[in-house]
């Protein structure tokens, strides 16, 4: 049930963020009362819970990838004509 109501907070997917690194100061001093991994397929995401009742949710957004060459085998080993670049799912 809970999960439910966070997918109704969180239906609206904010924009990606082009830098590896994210702070969230909103979590800083506060003191953890639980951590949840949800693996559930409909909403994939890490939920730590605070003692003051509040909640930092990360919503894991898997990716496919995408990876192609073109080789010849010779004697067991394999020479790499071409590779193609890495295309990633938006």
């Amino acid at each position: 049930m809970k999960k439910l109501l966070r997918k109704k907070v969180l239906s609206k997917k904010p924009k990606p963020v082009d830098h590896p690194r994210v702070i969230f100061p909103e979590a800083r001093g506060r003191t953890v009362e639980l951590v949840e991994l949800f693996t559930d397929s409909d909403f994939p995401c890490v939920s730590i819970r605070f003692q003051d009742s509040t909640d930092l949710t990360v919503v894991i957004d898997p990716v496919l990838t995408f990876s192609a060459s073109f080789s010849k085998w010779k004697d067991g080993n394999e020479c790499v004509l071409k590779r193609w670049p890495l295309i990633r799912s938006e």
